[in-house]
Formats: C-alpha cells, sequence, structure tokens
C-alpha cells in the first residue's frame, strides 16, 4: 500500500471499531425502550410487535447512515419499489458477510428473523431478540408456528438458507429450511441478492482487525422477482422442496457470475 492508502486503511478500521460499539450502546437502548414501545401500544402485543419493528427499522436505517458517514461502507439498492407492498413473504438472501442482516433489516419493512439461538442469552440485546425474532436454537416445529403465526398477521421472514457464510470462491450450498418455511402455506418468496465487492474483514473466520486494503465495503443489494410457490403445488412436498432450494441456488449463483464487481479474495492474491 502507498502511505495515504495506509492511512486511510487505519481510519477505515478504527470506524469500524466504533460502528460496532454504537451498535452495541444503541442495541442496549433499544432493548431498554421496550416497556415504553408496550404502554404506547396500549399493552396490545400484536401493534407493540409492528412499533418495535418500525423502531427497529427506522434504528438500522440510521447505523447505515453512520456507517456511510464514517466512509466504510456503501450501500446501493436496485429494484427498491419492489420492497413497496412487501408482506406475509420469506425474504431469502445470500451470506456473503456479518453485515447482511443490519443491511436488510434497514430496507424490509415489518421484518421477522430466524437467529442464532445464543444471541437470545445475550446480554442487553436478549429482550430485542426473544421478543422480535426466532431464535434457532427452538425446535423446527416451534420455529415453524412462530413465523406462520407472524406471516400471517402480515410481517416478512428473513432467512439466510446458506446457513452461515458464504466462503469466497466456493459453490453455493443452501440448505431447505427456507423452502420448507415458504412452501408451509405457500407464502412468496423474496430474493435478494447481497453483491458488490469482496468483504474482507466480515466474513466467516476473518480476522477482526482486517478490511478490504482499497475501498470500504460495497453493497450492491438487488431486490430480485418474486417467486410464487404455489406454482410448486402440484409436487408432493419433498421434491417440492429440493425444486424451490435449487431454484433458489441457481439464481444465487447466476448472480454472483453476472456481479460487476466480480469479488477477489485479496487474502489468497
Amino acid at each position: 500500500m502507498k502511505p495515504l492508502q495506509r492511512i486511510v486503511y487505519v481510519w477505515r478500521l478504527i470506524a469500524k471499531v466504533i460502528a460496532y460499539a454504537t451498535f452495541g450502546g444503541a442495541s442496549a437502548l433499544f432493548s431498554c425502550l421496550f416497556p415504553l414501545i408496550f404502554l404506547l401500544s396500549g399493552f396490545n402485543k400484536e401493534k407493540f410487535k409492528k412499533m418495535a419493528r418500525a423502531v427497529n427499522l427506522r434504528w438500522f436505517k440510521i447505523y447505515v447512515g453512520e456507517m456511510t458517514a464514517l466512509s466504510i461502507l456503501k450501500v446501493k439498492i436496485h429494484h427498491a419499489e419492489r420492497l413497496k407492498d412487501i408482506h406475509s413473504c420469506v425474504v431469502v438472501a445470500n451470506h456473503p458477510s456479518l453485515l447482511d442482516v443490519v443491511v436488510l433489516f434497514s430496507i424490509v419493512p415489518n421484518v421477522n428473523c430466524i437467529v442464532k439461538g445464543s444471541l437470545g442469552k445475550t446480554p442487553f440485546i436478549h429482550n430485542v431478540v426473544n421478543t422480535l425474532f426466532i431464535p434457532n436454537s427452538l425446535s423446527f416445529d416451534d420455529q415453524m408456528a412462530r413465523a406462520t403465526e407472524g406471516m400471517n398477521q402480515g410481517e416478512s421472514l428473513i432467512i439466510f438458507p446458506e446457513g452461515t457464510r458464504t466462503r469466497p470462491g466456493e459453490p453455493l450450498q443452501l440448505k431447505k429450511g427456507a423452502s420448507r418455511f415458504a412452501l408451509h402455506g405457500y407464502h412468496k418468496v423474496q430474493p435478494i441478492y447481497i453483491g458488490g465487492n469482496e468483504k474482507i474483514g466480515l466474513r466467516k473466520h476473518d480476522k477482526y482487525f482486517s478490511f478490504h486494503p482499497t475501498e470500504c465495503y460495497h453493497y450492491n443489494v438487488d431486490i430480485l422477482e418474486q417467486i410464487d410457490t404455489k406454482k410448486y403445488s402440484s409436487h408432493p412436498e419433498p421434491s417440492a422442496v429440493n425444486l424451490l432450494t435449487e431454484e433458489l441456488r441457481v439464481t444465487f449463483e447466476n448472480c454472483r457470475k453476472n456481479d460487476p464487481e466480480n469479488p477477489v479474495d485479496f487474502t489468497r492474491a
């Protein structure tokens, strides 16, 4: 790196720490606001969740704005109009980085999510996680019941079918859970492709103090056309699940192949 590039690189590492600290503090504050939101909702559980998710959406918009102002993040949304009236959908996305859920929470309204069960025991945020989201430590039947209840009330459900962050340069491996959630009641699927440059420092097993060597993080988010799962209604459930999972895999692989930034793993270059 040139001297100026080194200075910028160090700044981005510092800004990354600032952003993480902000996230932790704001999450704790959000949890403390729960009693107030519950009071303002008139102690109505359904209304409380909608209000809390509305606050959650605005908070993540602000957080993305903070990282943009710190010059560590650029987010570009393609076909954002497809999210305008979204409801009762299973939102399925690829998972290249740690910030994927942050970006999705900042653009998808009234959204639920399958999250790591360990987050439900994390200090400061456990109230938020256990109230608004679905821990994957629950049995699949319990997850399905909670997801179905929420989607029947208009919520959408975010799932990362890879189950973990994408390994750079390797084919996508999608689990079947997302398809099972979607086909239970034949909910529409909203695929979202998360592209851009390589997310060094945010990928699985990356070092905490690492960053893209020459750029801030680019998130080119493409809201793809919805998939109507009713087209699989004539198939037995196992076959329908396999067909939908394969359709999603091919869709995301095609998006990766045509990604204009064509991510490169600089750590192996």
